[in-house]
């Protein structure tokens, strides 16, 4: 089955939605620095890995350092169908949530992509959310954003509900065409630092939008 059109909005629906639902969580307890998230998922086509980091810097917070890194291969290891994205950022505090990105996409296609570009995060104990809008500057300029939204409310005192919904959008400013886009759902329980989980992956390449599906289980492990 086909979810081009509608996955295509879906995630910039999910996104507002849920910007509305976290500012208005100011009166929830501050969250810790954020934890370091690994995750794998064993879908029905391939296999694919995620890990995040997002660290302050310096003694006052202002500079970080934020990292997204994901990989997918199929089952036959087919050098084609493996892709793997590095993406290395300097983030700045401006004002509020709003911080100023500079830094680097290793990309397996189309090698070192300079970037700059904007970051909202906010994180407590049941929501995080973060978008990362950039410029990708070479090897063509492109626009190019992440999104992640996690909602983990208790269930009980050692168990959590763990959802999570991950955004990828490229667009080609010199083309104006798609280049790339992807949404990720995540759903699970959560006990200590381990959550176990369903996970369906759905990624269009080039301007045509080709589909390649990816259903199956997820772990997650948080460091």
């Amino acid at each position: 089955m086909r979810l081009s059109a509608t996955i295509h909005h879906l995630p910039f629906t999910i996104l507002l939605f849920c910007s509305i639902v976290v500012f208005g969580q100011d009166h929830a307890p501050a969250m810790p620095a954020p934890p370091i998230p690994v995750e794998a998922t064993f879908g029905n086509n391939r296999v694919q890995f995620i890990g995040v980091l997002n660290r302050p810097v310096s003694a006052d917070g202002k500079l970080s350092y934020f990292n997204l890194s994901t990989g997918m291969v199929d089952y036959s290891n087919t050098a084609s169908e493996t892709e793997l994205v590095i993406v290395n950022n300097l983030t700045y505090a401006l004002f509020g949530n709003i911080r100023a990105t500079a830094g680097a996409e290793w990309h397996y296609k189309l090698g070192l992509v300079p970037q700059v570009g904007l970051q909202y995060f906010k994180a407590n104990r049941t929501w995080l959310f973060l978008l990362n809008p950039n410029i990708n500057l070479q090897p063509s300029k492109a626009i190019s954003t992440i999104g992640i939204v996690e909602f983990k409310p208790a269930i009980s005192k050692d168990l959590a509900f763990y959802s999570k919904a991950q955004i990828l959008h490229v667009s080609s400013l010199s083309e104006g065409t798609h280049a790339r886009s992807a949404l990720m759902l995540r759903a699970g329980i959560t006990k200590g630092k381990f959550t176990v989980g369903l996970g369906a992956n759905f990624d269009y390449y080039g301007p045509m939008k080709m589909e390649k599906d990816n259903v199956g289980l997820f772990t997650r492990l948080t460091l």
